[in-house]
């Protein structure tokens, strides 16, 4: 079975597009969930950071220490993600995506156990 490319722009104020790539398709297994994340590039970017601009300011000020708005930015970082580690745009914790997707769908009534 094919597979094929879609495009998803979240947060249409800071006009996040995302390109989704389903490449390969299998039988329904019915102790799986609806939906996974096999693999990805990086990290979603901090919410409400204004879009690539301000994201890419963001990441720029989280890279200097000695930018006058560092521990500032660090701090608002460190409140939206609920961690005090670094900021890591490349880290991507697929376990953590696919824990956050499978309560979504148990939320949703989307997600039907086996029986």
């Amino acid at each position: 079975m094919g597979g094929g490319k879609a495009f998803y722009e979240y947060d249409f104020g800071d006009s996040w597009l995302h390109r989704l790539e389903l490449l390969s398709q299998r039988p329904a297994d019915e102790s799986a969930p609806p939906a996974r994340l096999i693999d990805g590039d990086r990290r979603g970017p901090v919410e409400d950071s204004g879009g690539t601009p301000g994201y890419e300011q963001l990441m720029d000020v989280l890279a200097d220490p000695e930018h006058p708005d560092h521990a500032e930015c660090a701090a608002l970082v460190a409140e939206i993600t609920g961690s005090d580690e670094p900021f890591d745009p490349a880290f991507l914790d697929v376990a953590a995506v696919n824990r956050e997707l499978s309560e979504l769908f148990q939320d949703s009534g989307l997600f039907l156990p086996p029986r």
